[in-house]
């Protein structure tokens, strides 16, 4: 049977050392005078325009002039992110490169399933030349909670795929509970890397059907993803 394997972005395959945040923060100081802004804010599993969203309404820059300032705040980040991420530098996470060469050949479909803005998870991933690896997936620009874009990301791929959701099992890789709460809510199943804040332990007790600390034992994670 075939696969549909999407992964996360951030503390799944890649750490960027604060580069989204230090960008989310330039854009708000450019675009509105306002330094600190997302000061407190968690960002673990959620979306760029949940994140964008919320700190907007925080600031008192919501209501009806949400889309207009959200649509600015989301072209000043973009423009922000590369040079950040080029500051910041960042690393790829243990094993990632191997298992995406791995799965080259395979019956698998290697998409993304991100909070990111298509736009930035593009720089994200071109930073650490990953980005070609993947066939599409499901994004943060359209999306606030995050089982909407698990399912975008499985109909994009789907469609380019000319595959039936019948005849695929669909597995995300992510490093939060809200990642295997999406997966499930998408009627997929739930793959934990304990990359990030959230232990493999906790992964599993969220409902994750599968969960390793991380991607280095790529044999290992291979047999777990393909059966």
């Amino acid at each position: 049977m075939p696969r549909i394997l999407l992964f996360d972005i951030d503390m799944t395959m890649v750490r960027t050392a604060g580069a989204g945040r230090a960008a989310m923060e330039e854009a708000f100081a450019r675009e509105f005078a306002i330094e600190n802004a997302t000061s407190g804010m968690l960002f673990d599993g959620r979306t760029d325009r949940g994140i964008f969203c919320e700190c907007l309404e925080r600031h008192g820059l919501a209501g009806p002039d949400l889309a207009p300032n959200l649509a600015r705040l989301c072209e000043s980040y973009l423009e922000a992110l590369p040079g950040w991420l080029a500051k910041k530098g960042g690393v790829v996470l243990p094993g990632v490169r191997e298992l995406l060469d791995a799965l080259r050949g395979e019956d698998a479909i290697v998409g993304l399933a991100t909070g990111n803005l298509r736009r930035g998870a593009a720089s994200k991933l071109g930073h650490f030349g990953l980005w070609e690896r993947f066939a599409g997936g499901g994004f943060g620009d359209d999306h606030i909670i995050r089982a909407g874009l698990v399912s975008a990301g499985i109909a994009e791929l789907l469609e380019r795929s000319c595959l039936d959701r019948r005849d695929c099992e669909v597995i995300v890789l992510g490093d939060t509970p809200l990642d295997v709460e999406a997966a499930h809510g998408a009627g997929a199943k739930a793959f934990g890397v304990g990359t990030g804040r959230f232990t493999p332990e906790a992964l599993r007790a969220s409902g994750a059907e599968f969960a390793v600390e991380d991607l280095s034992e790529t044999g290992r994670v291979l047999e777990m993803l393909l059966g």
